[in-house]
């Protein structure tokens, strides 16, 4: 019989969707072992603090670094993620592991209005408006198509950059905010979307609305619990998204979009998978369909694809 721990600890950012995604995760396992009292343990991050790009302390891995100290030491058990804030496999380096990926959420992204202000979208936005986003593959998107739009540079929680948004304050006040759907609904702020963005305008980011547990690798405790709550057909779209970002070595300047999702046929998974260069002026863009029982392939299958189009070109050197 495995053995169940009488508490769970785990571990989170402490921004308010960080805490809102771990407390929705820890209501999940209480529910399917009642007998196990979960804690959340809140810890600051460094890409929380640092209001520069990534690149200039260490990429997407400063989402985590401390999320991951914390599971290698023991003072948590399991930590929560977006998945889209994950640094690929190939950069991370150390005993963590998904161990739970819950279903996906809406993957799209949203333009958000300073409040009051009256609905519209991106086509609606008059030239020069500033829009706020830090995302390498927003950036590159809205800059191709949207080239009369200035581009501003706004990183932080979510919350914060609402109310920096409806505040005007800043350097250079806002006219709009580019943010992740799945994150307004998750803090009840779902009202806020003034456009969801279709896929076609703006290609959503690797792993995009989807939220994963990680674990220590050899935990077979935690396995157990993880296991109870994870949901396999996301977990294996998220498996393919990741798996050709690990091939090609994508970091956190990488401009692009990986996004599979199951087709109509059964056990068919279709795979997008776009990459910009960073001023907009070129991008790639490949597809392919393959058996859902054959991640690896659909992996391999896009990856020589995007290579076949000179891919290199594009990525970060």
């Amino acid at each position: 019989m495995t053995f169940i721990p009488p508490r769970l600890v785990i571990g989170t950012r402490d921004s308010d969707l960080a805490m809102v995604q771990a407390a929705h995760v820890a209501g999940l396992l209480e529910r399917a072992f009642p007998q196990v009292a979960v804690h959340l343990s809140p810890m600051k991050a460094a890409g929380d603090l640092h209001q520069g790009p990534l690149s200039q302390i260490g990429g997407k891995a400063v989402w985590v670094r401390e999320l991951d100290r914390a599971l290698a030491t023991a003072r948590v058990d399991v930590t929560v993620s977006c998945a889209k804030d994950l640094p690929g496999p190939h950069e991370r380096g150390t005993d963590t592991v998904i161990g739970a990926v819950l279903p996906r959420e809406d993957a799209r992204d949203a333009l958000v209005l300073p409040a009051g202000q009256p609905a519209a979208t991106l086509d609606d936005l008059p030239p020069g408006s500033v829009v706020g986003t830090s995302a390498p593959r927003r950036i590159a998107q809205l800059r191709a198509r949207y080239p009369h739009l200035t581009i501003e540079p706004v990183r932080g929680n979510l919350v914060p950059r609402l109310a920096r948004l409806d505040s005007g304050e800043g350097d250079k006040p806002l006219d709009a905010l580019v943010v992740a759907y799945a994150g307004l609904c998750r803090v009840s702020r779902a009202d806020r979307a003034t456009q969801l963005i279709p896929a076609s305008v703006l290609a959503p980011a690797t792993g995009a609305g989807t939220l994963v547990i990680e674990q220590r690798s050899r935990d077979t405790t935690a396995a157990h619990l993880l296991a109870a709550i994870n949901d396999s057909a996301t977990a294996q779209l998220l498996a393919v998204e990741r798996g050709v970002l690990a091939q090609l070595k994508g970091n956190c300047q990488t401009a692009c979009s990986v996004h599979a999702h199951y087709t109509d046929r059964p056990n068919q998974i279709r795979v997008d998978a776009s990459i910009f260069h960073p001023s907009g002026d070129d991008a790639i863009h490949v597809a392919a369909t393959g058996p859902a029982d054959d991640p690896g392939g659909l992996v391999e299958n896009i990856t020589q694809l995007l290579r076949g189009e000179g891919v290199e070109r594009l990525l970060p050197r």
